[in-house]
């Protein structure tokens, strides 16, 4: 509340100056924060550590993973239609959409065979690690 009273009383051009100033700390932390992102990302993946905590904080590293729906074609050349679970196929409704893949329900294909399993794991494609750090109570 004191900041906005404070920013209240300058006048537009030291409004403009507080705006430019702000920008500026706001890009330099955003860049220092990337590269400490990266550093630690960097790190953990070096050792190998998917969590390492600290004495009031816990670091989780995580990839998000998604699948190549091209690869994941396959899947339904080799699997019966009452098995193929997870998949929504292509379809007209209002506009056109596209075929869909439930990888949760999907996933269980690789229980069929080791085509089925090669067919899933060739379909990843990996994200950008993440980090979450969590205060500990």
């Amino acid at each position: 509340l004191s900041e906005a009273q404070k920013i209240h009383d300058l006048s537009l051009e030291e409004v403009i100056e507080e705006l430019a100033d702000a920008r500026g700390q706001l890009e330099a932390q955003q860049q220092a924060l990337y590269l400490l992102e990266r550093s630690a990302i960097e790190g953990m993946e070096k050792l190998g550590a998917t969590v390492v905590m600290g004495e009031d904080w816990e670091a989780t590293l995580s990839t998000p993973i998604s699948y190549d729906y091209s690869i994941l074609a396959r899947l339904r050349e080799i699997t019966s239609p009452d098995d193929l679970k997870g998949y929504t196929p292509e379809r007209d409704v209002v506009k056109r959409e596209a075929e869909r893949w439930n990888m949760t329900q999907a996933k269980t294909l690789s229980k069929l065979s080791h085509q089925h399993r090669e067919i899933i794991e060739d379909a990843k494609i990996p994200g950008f690690p993440r980090i979450t750090i969590k205060k500990k109570k």
